[in-house]
């Protein structure tokens, strides 16, 4: 039995994370927190930051609130002991994963739940997420099976995206972006 879950969230690439994350403190009674890692540099920042610095780091925050807001209306929506927090990566090189490992130890989760959908594979030379977690982690770790059918969007993470759409250069940043298929 668990007694302090953490679970990685971020787009939708985490909802099954998440719903996994919930069902399973659920299950076991146990305290769940939703940690949101902010990345400074986000892949689309490169072309819309040339436009617009200030703008960038503003939809940069506006997406992590957006993120941590909808995790925290569902664990509190499914009734169970938990927060949902952000924590903004360091530019000191440390990586997601060792990140979130860290976060889980400093928090006392015996469990990391990930997505198992979190692997993207478009960062070229880049370890995936949950190699690095598991290799730093000093708890279990837990890949969620990928969601065949996704929960409707969240209107403040529509109005994210909104913004972010509108923004200069996106039709760009959208197309050299490549996600490869979930591992099976």
């Amino acid at each position: 039995m668990y007694k302090h879950i953490l679970v990685a969230v971020g787009t939708s690439l985490s909802e099954s994370a998440l719903t996994t994350a919930i069902t399973r403190a659920r299950d076991c009674n146990a305290r769940l927190t939703a940690l949101h890692i902010v990345d400074q540099t986000p892949w689309w920042a490169i072309v819309t930051a040339d436009s617009n610095p200030g703008e960038t780091l503003d939809v940069i925050e506006d997406h992590a609130r957006a993120v941590t807001r909808y995790a925290a209306r569902l664990i509190e929506s499914a009734g169970i002991d938990g927060i949902a927090r952000s924590v903004t990566q360091p530019l000191d090189g440390t990586s997601v994963g060792a990140l979130i490992a860290r976060e889980a130890k400093a928090a006392g989760a015996d469990l990391i739940v990930l997505g198992g959908e979190a692997d993207t594979a478009w960062r070229h030379g880049e370890a995936r997420l949950r190699d690095v977690v598991c290799s730093h982690a000093r708890c279990d770790v837990l890949i969620a099976a990928h969601a065949a059918a996704q929960l409707p969007a969240d209107r403040e993470m529509d109005a994210v995206e909104a913004r972010f759409a509108a923004s200069p250069g996106h039709a760009d940043a959208r197309r050299s972006h490549r996600q490869s298929a979930p591992r099976k």
